[in-house]
């Protein structure tokens, strides 16, 4: 039971801490009409979402050194890091389900208008432009919908959870009777 509460505290620190970086880079911002640089933003939210999932590591390490006497198997210490993943995912598509409507309700419009923009760049065609657009707009419509919108939030997070969860329990795992 002691771990389960530990492991629920660092994926609430992990989540927590992506979710506070998109409320005060709002508040730094101020004006949420202005335009958004997708590329930039990208990289900066992926960054900030591999340090917060560094939680993962710090939680799976403190159980292996302080509930399980410095031992722990690759298996234990992936499956302790999935469920802090999956913590803090849930906190992620929580606040942005907040987020996103009260802050960049246009979001979606404006990334939209970014990929546009991006096969007119790639040289596509009228038609390959035509399609991929139309495809856009369907999407817009269908992330309007609250399952749909955390469906997608969950999977923007849970996967990049999965591969510091692999590498931590990689590093972190240490047999019994080993030094």
């Amino acid at each position: 039971m002691k771990n389960k509460k530990k492991l629920v505290i660092y994926g609430l620190i992990g989540g927590g801490i992506i979710v506070a970086n998109w409320f005060i880079s709002a508040m730094v911002k101020g004006d949420s009409s202005q335009k958004i640089d997708f590329e930039a933003e990208q990289w900066r939210g992926y960054l900030v979402m591999i340090l917060a999932l560094s939680t993962i590591f710090f939680g799976v390490k403190s159980y292996r050194d302080k509930d399980r006497n410095g031992y722990i198997s690759f298996k234990d210490a992936f499956v302790n890091g999935l469920a802090i993943t999956f913590v803090a995912s849930v906190v992620y598509v929580i606040g942005w389900m907040i987020f996103y409507p009260n802050f960049i309700p246009d979001f979606a419009d404006q990334y939209a208008a970014f990929e546009i923009e991006q096969f007119s760049e790639l040289g596509l065609s009228p038609d390959e432009i035509d399609t991929k657009t139309k495809y856009l707009l369907e999407f817009n419509e269908m992330y309007k919908k609250p399952l749909v919108m955390a469906g997608f939030s969950f999977l923007e997070i849970f996967p990049v959870g999965i591969i510091i969860a692999l590498i931590s329990a990689f590093i972190l795992k240490r047999k019994t009777g080993v030094n």
